[in-house]
């Protein structure tokens, strides 16, 4: 019998961009926040910014999900702000 394994790896960084930094060119810095879910039916990048507003974050913005997990897309991104919730960092706006 083959092994039935199955494997779902959720990635999840934050980095400070300084002010002026030239990926957004504001005079604030700007938290940059990174999701990746890792799932048997593909992978979804997700990315959340507090770009505009400092220390108020931005809805989340896929970044590339795969077609077969493009219908779940609502429900990763529900997720997304769970995991944010759950590591004590600020919602979204």
């Amino acid at each position: 019998m083959p092994n039935a394994t199955r494997e779902a790896v959720i990635r999840f960084r934050e980095e400070t961009l300084p002010a002026s930094d030239p990926s957004h060119g504001t005079p604030n810095a700007v938290v940059r926040r990174s999701l990746e879910f890792e799932l048997p039916q593909g992978t979804a990048r997700w990315e959340q910014t507090d770009y505009g507003h400092p220390g108020r974050f931005n809805p989340w913005d896929p970044r590339g999900i795969d077609a077969r997990l493009q219908p779940k897309a609502a429900q990763l991104q529900a997720l997304a702000d769970e995991i944010v919730a759950l590591l004590g960092a600020a919602p979204p706006a």
